[in-house]
């Protein structure tokens, strides 16, 4: 074994014990131990990286983890030069300046006039970590800054939500494009007549659908047959995002599918890769025959 590579996709999956005690048991093989972030809201990262070295404060046998970004993936390759309204810099330094600080970290809060411009969240030795844009009050974006002070993501949104976001490169170019979709899936449920969920919030959902969806004599059939085992349907919306990459301009319908790219170019033969259980389904799907170590 080379190597052992833990992809963490979202915050919660990082925070789970079973994290902790997978990557602490890696740890006793004592070859190189990556972990390597794929989240789309750039700013998670610092998150990542504040976890993982307090782990190595309190265990040593963690303190050589090697923490590799999406923006570390990208930093060398070709991108394209973001327009002034894409790019959305401002100057800060006519603005009224506040600092909070803590033990932890520093924010920086610029104000026009008793309103909010822009809020800079950085480490207390001053390492910026993030730049928030504000218009009338709300967020417009977010610049996020790499551990070398270099900006790695600008993502912009719209009513607090993230649309778009760009990945750079270490020459400010965009490298990466995130676009926030949604979508309807539909879950199917087989619910028993003494299950939980149906005296739950979802009877409520449930019945919206059914009523939305069933004719009055499908609703009759299925008022009398309660009681028994069946199966209800629900649709919910999902949010996704599709990826493009500015190098060749080759587009993926969803995060996972770049993922895999991703893991394509940093593991080998003799590569052992965990992943967060949730996701298990969708990774071991687009990579068959690889095994792969959950937690």
């Amino acid at each position: 074994m080379q190597q052992i590579i833990f992809l963490v996709t979202s915050l919660e999956g990082l925070h789970k014990p079973n994290f902790t005690k997978q990557l602490k048991q890696a740890a006793q093989y004592q070859v190189p131990l990556k972990v390597l972030v794929a989240l789309v809201d750039f700013e998670q990262n610092w998150t990542v990286r504040q976890f993982i070295q307090r782990l190595g404060q309190e265990d040593a046998r963690l303190a050589n983890i090697e923490v590799v970004t999406l923006a570390d993936m990208v930093a060398e390759m070709p991108g394209l030069a973001l327009t002034d309204q894409e790019r959305g810099a401002v100057d800060l330094s006519g603005y009224d300046q506040r600092l909070f600080a803590d033990q932890k970290e520093q924010v920086k809060r610029y104000l026009k006039d008793g309103h909010l411009v822009a809020e800079l969240r950085q480490e207390n030795d001053e390492t910026p970590m993030a730049l928030r844009l504000y218009q009338e009050d709300q967020v417009a974006q977010i610049e996020t800054f790499g551990p070398q002070g270099n900006v790695v993501g600008v993502t912009h949104l719209e009513g607090g939500v993230p649309t778009t976001s760009y990945l750079l490169n270490n020459q400010g170019q965009a490298a990466l494009r995130f676009v926030r979709h949604q979508r309807m899936i539909e879950h199917v449920y087989n619910l028993g007549s003494t299950s939980a969920l149906s005296e739950t919030a979802f009877s409520n959902a449930k019945q919206a659908v059914i009523d939305a969806h069933m004719t009055h004599r499908q609703r009759t059939r299925a008022e009398a047959a309660n009681g028994i085992d069946h199966t209800e349907v629900i649709n919910a919306p999902e949010t996704y995002y599709g990826v493009l990459v500015y190098a060749t301009y080759h587009r993926f319908t969803d995060v996972f599918a770049y993922y895999q790219t991703v893991l394509d170019r940093v593991m080998t033969t003799e590569t052992r890769l965990y992943i967060d259980l949730a996701v298990n389904p969708i990774m071991s799907a687009r990579m068959p025959h690889q095994l792969i170590f959950n937690y």
